[in-house]
């Protein structure tokens, strides 16, 4: 396989510590085999670069069988979001965010509405420094739609490479 036939997904939210760090592992899990052809990122439009992921989301991330010890924060940058081929945010600022830096905005989708039509009803809100029953309904919305994402996901790789 080459870097052609590889996609890079990036999510990002705002301090990368929360929202975009779970949904990177959601895909990656659900993606199953296809994982090693997929690139999952995240970033943060005001990340502290370097921080570790929230307490919040350690805990209920791990309860559900994912280590995100080792995530460590990073801000998105204009070449980080120019190199993804998929670019997943959390909350409609993001993506003003994301366009103010160039960022390609048909690869620019609000998570909670993509692939259309979505479920726009069921936003991705920051839990940052709320309760624990913030974070797990965080987590649980970010699965819903990172289920509907990976059939996109894989649609993408068929055209990438058919074989």
């Amino acid at each position: 396989m080459t870097d052609e036939t590889r996609i890079r997904v990036l999510f990002v939210c705002t301090g990368n510590t929360c929202r975009s760090p779970m949904a990177a592992a959601a895909l990656a899990a659900e993606l199953g085999s296809d994982a090693a052809r997929v690139e999952v990122l995240s970033a943060g439009t005001s990340a502290s670069e370097g921080q570790p992921a929230s307490s919040g989301t350690l805990e209920t991330t791990r309860s559900a069988g994912f280590d995100l010890s080792s995530h460590r924060a990073r801000r998105a940058t204009a070449r980080l979001v120019s190199g993804a081929d998929l670019i997943l945010v959390m909350e409609p600022h993001h993506r003003s965010a994301l366009e103010a830096m160039g960022a390609p905005m048909d690869r620019v989708h609000l998570l909670s509405e993509y692939p259309e039509p979505g479920d726009p009803g069921l936003p991705v809100s920051d839990p940052y420094g709320a309760s624990k029953e913030a974070y797990e309904e965080c987590w649980r919305r970010i699965r819903v739609h990172v289920r509907r994402l990976v059939p996109v996901v894989r649609q993408i790789l068929e055209i990438r490479d058919p074989s």
